[in-house]
């Protein structure tokens, strides 16, 4: 059974940092704050969730520097 479900993670960095750090930053803090057991369905959503805004920052850093 799934614990009483969290609000979405949002990485608090300074303001230089860039979106990938900040995706990165949210899916560690996700990650440790539920090290030790599996992760439910609900939280497994959010966890895709966060991967895809990181994938997005990643792909959009990279467009940047080409």
């Amino acid at each position: 059974m799934c614990p009483t479900p969290t609000p979405p993670q949002a990485a608090l960095l300074s303001p230089s940092s860039s979106t990938t750090d900040q995706a990165n930053e949210a899916i560690r803090v996700f990650l440790r704050a539920r090290a030790g057991r599996a992760l439910c369905p609900a939280e497994r959503a959010e966890y895709g969730r966060l991967l895809g805004v990181y994938t997005r920052a990643l792909r959009g850093e990279m467009e940047k520097a080409a």
